[in-house]
């Protein structure tokens, strides 16, 4: 009972230090920052931090995908446009224009290299002028644009060329019947642009007869060349680019002139007699002149004067 009772207060000591520590504790614990890795609540938010994050890498990614194909589809080919006939039609017809400067060129260069005209006739080039003529005015007069007969137009200077040539080295350019003949077409074409004396059904005739007139305007040519059993001077050149202008004013008339009747069938004559004759030329010059067909086809270039060829004029 002794040592109880002197036990007695080394407990009640005991008890009543830790009373005082207790609250001493209570407080250390509470001046202790709080620890919030460890806490539920703590990860949640990191969680919804990371998929967040991965949410907007996300979007990211699609924005830089999207962005991506945006410029792949700008630096793709763009759609070719819709083609339009006619202004393909309207640029050939240019094309022909400016080609249709060199189709009497070669002839020209032929005679002045062999300073001589003989192998062609003068008829022809009279024909060829008028009937160039009858068509520029027919479609002036429709007010047609004018790459649809700009060709037409060259053409009729380049006759007006080659006449002159054919008739001075023929001999014929100051004779009574030449002169004639300059004055009676420069009226006629004075007449024919006056709306007044000449109404337009006239002009329509005029361009009718033109395709007629293409036709016989070669005549005399296959005539000569045939008689003689030669080629001719006629240019083979010449009569090929003719024949290739054709074909591209069949397709040019349909676009840009309505599809004219009558342009229609001059182009389309045009065509059979320029592409005939060229036939013809390769044929005596290989079979009757013995030459090959390169030589033939360059004849323009190659040929000296011969004494051999015929005056005759048809």
């Amino acid at each position: 009972m002794k040592k109880m009772k002197r036990n007695a207060p080394s407990c009640g000591r005991i008890m009543s230090n830790c009373m005082i520590l207790l609250p001493l504790l209570i407080m250390f614990l509470r001046s202790l920052p709080t620890c919030t890795s460890f806490s539920p609540h703590a990860i949640q938010p990191q969680k919804m931090m990371l998929h967040n994050t991965k949410s907007i890498a996300t979007i990211h990614r699609i924005r830089s995908s999207s962005s991506t194909t945006t410029e792949l589809s700008a630096l793709a080919i763009p759609a070719m446009p819709p083609i339009d006939a006619g202004s393909i039609a309207q640029g050939l017809g240019y094309l022909v224009g400016t080609g249709a400067v060199l189709l009497y060129t070669p002839i020209a260069v032929r005679i002045v290299r062999q300073e001589s005209a003989d192998g062609l006739t003068l008829s022809t080039w009279w024909l060829k002028l008028v009937s160039y003529t009858c068509s520029i005015l027919y479609n002036f007069d429709k007010g047609y644009p004018l790459s649809s007969y700009a060709e037409t137009a060259v053409l009729g200077i380049e006759s007006v060329t080659i006449l002159v040539l054919v008739s001075y080295y023929q001999q014929k350019l100051f004779n009574a019947q030449f002169l004639g003949l300059v004055a009676v077409f420069v009226t006629a074409v004075g007449v024919a642009l006056n709306d007044q004396i000449t109404p337009p059904e006239v002009l329509a005739l005029g361009q009718a007869g033109s395709a007629v007139i293409n036709v016989f305007a070669l005549v005399p040519q296959f005539a000569l060349n045939a008689r003689t059993k030669t080629a001719g001077d006629y240019s083979p050149i010449t009569a090929s680019l003719a024949t290739v202008g054709c074909t591209i004013r069949l397709f040019t008339t349909t676009q840009l002139a309505n599809s004219d009747p009558l342009l229609l069938g001059s182009f389309g004559l045009a065509f059979l007699l320029n592409g005939s004759l060229l036939l013809q030329i390769l044929y005596y010059g290989v079979r009757y002149e013995g030459k090959s067909l390169t030589a033939v086809l360059t004849a323009d270039y190659n040929t000296a004067a011969s004494d051999n060829n015929t005056n005759d004029e048809i």
